[in-house]
């Protein structure tokens, strides 16, 4: 028995686990099927008992229909059918128009879309007597004279190159200019701009149609005797590689006008529009509309040192700007000179200070001897301010104008040594430090200003020619172009045959031009990549110096190449030459601090590094491109000796390298190695970028908004103009 007790305790204590398992699974069948789907859970309604199933299906079938049948059962009073206001009649009282619209809308809101004036009783209106023959052969008859439209005069070019805020999607009314997306981009922008006497066009204008040229008085009309602009159109000729100039083009509008689409030249009555020459005179007869198209809105310039006028004031502004520029550079020039005299006394009055002790700290009329850089006073005085001391001790005045008790440097009031000659002459202010007129840009803006047109402008009435102007946005870089213009207005009979037999061949002319305005000279459009062939190593290789416009701004690089190669690449801007000095310059300000012990003033009392900005991040990293592409497409093919005769008259004999590349793998072009060989007009390209490489990039000004000709900055550095004056929104 004890055996068969301990197998059966052997054995459960083998299969334990098997045993709980199985229980689990015979207490999860009994609760399965005795809870869940023998549920006892019930509900008791009106003295029966239902299962959850149950009670939801009574509930549908007694109370749930019964509600039903009681809802649709019609009563006295019902609530109205909902009409959609959309579509269905809307009494005058309905509170959604009352107080709005003082009528009955019998199709709703979408019948005032259909027909806005279908309230109107037509019964009520008096009944025109329609055209007849006769009718329209006294329109017919009336004959008129054609206007003649005057001359430009003072026709000018201007080529800018620049980084502008060029937009990258298409700019239309609905997204103007300042209002699509755009990214700042170098572009070559040539501007030409004329006089026109508008006086003497409206003068003709009312002559020709109101005045003394109208054969009778009753064919007198004064609305065709108001002039309106239609177009100022721009051609171009483009100069071809045999010295020959090509055919004049018609050239669009600027992509930076909204209005591109609207100013697109129609000169036959059949190409017009629905609505015919009329409508189109409705359109351009607007304000906006004549001010756009006489004087349009230019780029952005986003290039700190550039700035957009027409050609007759770009060029005093260029002029300005290089004496601001020469000025600034004296003046910083002799401030350098100023401050390295000031630290060398400075410095000489640390050596001289034991100089003056071991030579003048005698209680002698006697002279001090020579120690350091400077003579002992009677006390040492002034070998220890680091001056001369006179005779019989009269000290040197104090390096530092700062420091209590020093005298002032020479220079008087305004000196460069006076610690407040900046007051009297504040570099901005218009004045320098010797009570001179600075110069300055400001007045190109004031002038240009005074030539703007505005809302309140008299066209019939200006006592000079206007000034207007138009684009070319797509010069290709390395082309040269020569240009003209003329100007057009409205022909306001145009299709009517109301001419006179002279100027019946213009019936289905819509514009009226004005003569062609004399030639502009050429314009050379200079190319945004040069190569510059430097020198020769193992006669294999060359170096060649490649210059690309980046923007707004010349940048360089030197590139290894044998033949077969390709000429340059992209590659990371390098450091500029003039901000290693600055960090240069840096390192050794604070190297004197720490020598100094501490020291944070230089002699004059200016902060050693300048300003609290001096170690701040540079904004003008804002222009500066992370990558420069300088591929030039061209492949070097071989370098030659060549052995010929120099130019006249020395006619010397020479020898040197020739440089063959091709672009295109047909044509073989050639350039002479080294700068002693170029022509005159390779070595003066490459002066003029290795002077524009050393200027020092700004950063960028920002997109402005505040008028109309956005272009025109504040030259006090406050963005626009405002253009909201007494004299109108824009201007004069």
């Amino acid at each position: 028995m004890k055996e068969l007790v301990a197998k059966i305790g052997h054995f459960c204590e083998n299969h334990v686990e098997k045993i709980v398992l199985v229980l689990a699974g015979v207490v999860s069948v009994w609760l399965f099927f005795t809870r869940v789907i023998f549920s006892p859970d019930v509900v008791t309604l009106q003295g029966k008992t239902y299962s959850p199933r149950t009670i939801d299906q009574q509930i549908y079938d007694e109370k749930a229909q019964e509600l039903d049948s009681l809802m649709r059962r019609s009563k006295p009073g019902a609530a109205k059918t909902y009409k959609s206001r959309l579509t269905s009649p809307i009494d005058p009282c309905d509170p959604v128009i009352a107080g709005v619209i003082q009528r009955p809308l019998p199709k709703g809101f979408l019948g005032l879309l259909e027909s806005p004036l279908d309230f109107i009783d037509s019964t009520s209106i008096p009944r025109v007597r329609p055209r007849t023959e006769a009718t329209q052969a006294v329109a017919s008859s009336r004959k008129y004279r054609l206007p003649i439209i005057p001359d430009l005069s003072d026709v000018a070019v201007s080529h800018i190159r620049a980084a502008a805020y060029v937009p990258t999607e298409e700019v239309t009314t609905q997204a103007a200019y300042d209002a699509a997306r755009s990214e700042a981009n170098d572009i070559d922008l040539v501007t030409v701009e004329a006089r026109f006497n508008t006086t003497s066009l409206y003068r003709a204008f009312q002559a020709s149609f109101n005045g003394v040229d109208v054969q009778k008085e009753e064919w007198r009309d004064p609305c065709l005797a108001q002039p309106t602009f239609a177009a100022v159109q721009l051609h171009r000729q483009e100069l071809l590689p045999d010295g020959s100039w090509g055919e004049w083009k018609a050239l669009p509008r600027s992509r930076v006008e909204s209005n591109r689409d609207l100013l697109a030249v129609i000169e036959r009555v059949e190409d017009l529009p629905p609505g015919g020459v009329d409508v189109r005179i409705m359109q351009f007869h607007r304000k906006p509309i004549t001010l756009g198209l006489l004087q349009p809105e230019s780029y952005q310039i986003a290039s700190a040192e550039e700035d957009w006028f027409p050609p007759s004031f770009y060029s005093k502004f260029k002029n300005l700007q290089k004496k601001v520029e020469d000025q600034e550079r004296k003046e910083q020039r002799e401030q350098r000179e100023q401050e390295r005299g000031q630290d060398d006394r400075a410095m000489g009055g640390r050596d001289t200070a034991r100089g003056g002790l071991a030579g003048g700290n005698q209680m002698t009329m006697g002279r001090g001897g020579r120690a350091g850089g400077g003579r002992a006073g009677q006390t040492g005085v002034g070998a220890d301010m680091g001056m001369r001391g006179g005779r019989g001790g009269r000290g040197g005045q104090a390096g530092d104008p700062m420091m209590p008790g020093a005298t002032r440097g020479r220079g008087g009031r305004g000196g460069a040594a006076d610690g407040y000659g900046d007051m009297y002459g504040m570099p901005g202010m218009g004045v320098g430090p010797d009570g001179r007129r600075k110069a300055s840009t400001d007045e190109v803006y004031f002038d240009f200003r005074e030539e703007l047109l505005n809302f309140r402008s008299d066209l019939s009435k200006m006592d000079k020619p206007i000034l207007l102007w138009a684009f070319d946005d797509t010069a290709e870089p390395g082309k040269t172009y020569q240009y003209r213009m003329r100007v057009g207005v409205f022909n306001p009979v145009a299709g009517t045959g109301q001419l006179v037999d002279r100027d019946m061949d213009k019936n289905n002319q819509v514009i009226l031009w004005s003569p062609f305005s004399q030639v502009t000279k050429p314009v050379s459009i200079p190319r945004m990549v040069y190569l510059f062939a430097k020198s020769v190593q193992d006669k294999t290789r060359a170096t060649v110096e490649v210059a690309r416009y980046r923007l707004g701004y010349w940048r360089t690089e030197d590139f290894q190449v044998r033949p077969g190669e390709s000429i340059g690449k992209e590659m990371e801007p390098k450091e500029n030459e003039r901000e290693r000095g600055r960090d240069r310059e840096r390192e050794r300000r604070m190297a004197m601090m720490q020598a100094g012990g501490g020291r944070i003033t230089d002699p004059r009392g200016n902060m050693m590094m300048d300003d609290p900005t001096y170690m701040m991040p540079n904004p003008e990293d804002a222009s500066k491109p992370k990558i420069v592409d300088y591929s030039t497409g061209a492949v070097l093919v071989d370098l030659v000796e060549v052995t010929d005769w120099t130019d006249a008259p020395s006619l010397r004999p020479r020898m040197y390298n020739d440089m063959l590349y091709t672009t295109d793998g047909t044509v073989i072009q050639h350039m002479p190695v080294s700068n002693t060989n170029w022509p005159p007009e390779v070595i003066q390209a490459y002066q003029v970028i290795q002077t524009e490489k050393r200027k020092e990039p700004k950063p960028f000004r920002a997109f402005s908004k505040s008028s109309r000709n956005r272009n025109m900055m504040d030259p006090y550095g406050g963005g626009g103009y405002d253009m909201g004056g007494p004299a109108g929104p824009y201007g004069r």
